[in-house]
């Protein structure tokens, strides 16, 4: 039979236990709110986006939306994007930017989606352009170049786009650019696709669940 010292500490046990129950459920649903809070404003402005272009434009620039990760991606047409082993924008590249990018721009600055971006990436990609060099290093580095080169590029053309004169200060502070090289070729049927420009969102509570997502809750980040 229990004495009362033990049943004593077998019920400061159990409080122990509950309490902890309860911090851990807490951290659950709110951890879940967040998640959910995130997908939420992903589809909403992926939707908006959707409504924007429609798929006939999409398909003459010979671009796609991707259903996964919600980025707009410029794949489909690769020899309109840059000639082989060169960075800078084919004229027919620059008309279809001029044409995409200020409406992707007034997309994510409406009111219910400004408060709510945290970062635009432009990402650039480069397929096995080395010409005649056939260590693997070399070429995977080279690429890294090359593929860095053309999200610049592209940044440097949009942001002189006349219309975004009252944005580049907001630009500034959210767009970044980012070269893969060929990195994730191997998740695509043609290696060759690996010469593209992603367009990519990042909203604030997708940034906040990466960086920090427990710290977050607790508010102790």
């Amino acid at each position: 039979m229990f004495s009362n010292n033990k049943f004593e500490i077998w019920e400061s046990i159990s409080d122990l236990m509950t309490g902890l129950m309860m911090i851990f459920l807490f951290i659950s649903l709110a951890f879940l709110y967040i998640i959910g809070n995130s997908i939420t404003i992903n589809n909403r402005i992926y939707e908006d986006l959707k409504m924007e272009f429609t798929p006939e434009e999409m398909a003459e620039w010979g671009a796609e939306f991707d259903e996964k990760t919600h980025a707009i991606v410029f794949d489909k047409k690769p020899e309109v994007l840059f000639d082989v082993n060169q960075s800078y924008l084919k004229p027919r590249f620059q008309e279809i930017l001029s044409n995409f990018f200020p409406r992707y721009i007034n997309v994510l600055t409406k009111p219910e989606h400004f408060d709510e971006i945290y970062e635009i990436r432009i990402e650039g990609y480069a397929s096995i352009e080395s010409g005649e060099n056939p260590d693997l290093d070399y070429v995977y580095f080279y690429n890294m170049k090359l593929s860095q080169d053309r999200a610049r590029h592209v940044l440097q053309y949009v942001f002189g786009i006349p219309s975004m004169a009252d944005k580049k200060q907001w630009l500034r502070e959210t767009i970044i650019t980012n070269g893969y090289s060929f990195s994730g070729a191997d998740k695509k049927n043609d290696i060759n696709q690996q010469r593209r420009i992603e367009f990519r969102v990042m909203t604030k509570s997708e940034h906040e669940l990466k960086e920090n997502p427990i710290g977050k809750v607790l508010g102790k980040s």
